[in-house]
């Protein structure tokens, strides 16, 4: 199936690894250009290298902090400068560390926010109008199946992916009108960096043995695994499709049926 994507620029924070990675590779193989975006410049190197053999019409990169408005401005002229506008951006960063909500900081509470949400604000900001003057524009945002199902210990995250979500809800009423989609795609325990450093710290909560801790909780998943990186960057890369267009304003969730909700 064509999916419309051949040449259409694509903006991709947390490029270089995990989720992101994989939603840049299956958007490379269906040929669009990317940009990836994350602080560590010899991951985007790679990263990139891995991307051209698999089809992409162009694979540029930026190191940014995407915490920082000062390094993520520096890496918003970079991009309009060599592309002039975008197509698709996908909102993707690494969670903060786990806490209890009483146990965490004021501090940690404003870099979670600096983190979570001020990234999407002004990227969207940014790339937006070009989007509006091609009247078509994909925007999707990596967020956690927390925001469906608090999830224990993930205070912060709980509290600012569910606002990134609401964010992202009310902008998909605002600009639907252009041709522009805007969704969330929430992984459940998809196997990442990110989802062993969190096993390990439950592990450790709990006073259990690993494998223990692993049977039971696999228990919950209906799939009775975890997910694949490739399986969550295809439903990412079907989103940005042509397709896809009349998806906005919604919440998909890659859980191997975890959730409880019906919805």
């Amino acid at each position: 199936m064509d999916l419309g994507l051949k040449n259409k620029k694509a903006v991709i924070c947390g490029g270089s690894k995990g989720l992101g990675f994989a939603s840049a590779e299956a958007l490379a193989k269906e040929g669009a250009a990317l940009y990836l975006v994350s602080r560590e410049e010899g991951a985007l190197k790679s990263a990139a290298e891995n991307l051209r053999s698999l089809g992409a019409a162009d694979v540029k990169w930026a190191a940014c902090d995407l915490t920082s408005h000062e390094s993520r401005q520096q890496c918003i002229d970079q991009i309009l400068k060599e592309w002039k506008g975008v197509d698709i951006i996908i909102h993707n960063v690494g969670g903060p560390k786990a806490s209890f909500v009483m146990d965490t900081t004021e501090e940690q509470w404003q870099e979670g926010f600096d983190r979570l949400f001020m990234p999407s604000v002004h990227l969207n900001s940014a790339f937006i109008p070009s989007m509006k003057e091609k009247s078509w524009g994909r925007i999707i945002t990596i967020t956690s199946l927390s925001v469906i199902e608090p999830i224990p210990m993930l205070a912060i995250s709980n509290a600012l992916r569910s606002a990134s979500t609401s964010l992202s809800k009310s902008l998909s009423d605002e600009i639907a009108k252009f041709g522009i989609t805007v969704n969330c795609v929430a992984p459940g325990m998809v196997q990442t960096d990110r989802t062993e450093d969190l096993l390990n710290s439950r592990v450790a909560n709990s006073g259990q043995k690993k494998e223990d801790y692993m049977a039971e909780m696999l228990k919950a998943i209906p799939a009775g695994r975890l997910g694949s990186p490739k399986e969550f960057g295809e439903v990412v890369c079907f989103l940005c499709s042509d397709q896809a267009s009349y998806i906005t304003g919604s919440t998909i969730c890659v859980d191997g049926g975890k959730r409880r909700s019906t919805y």
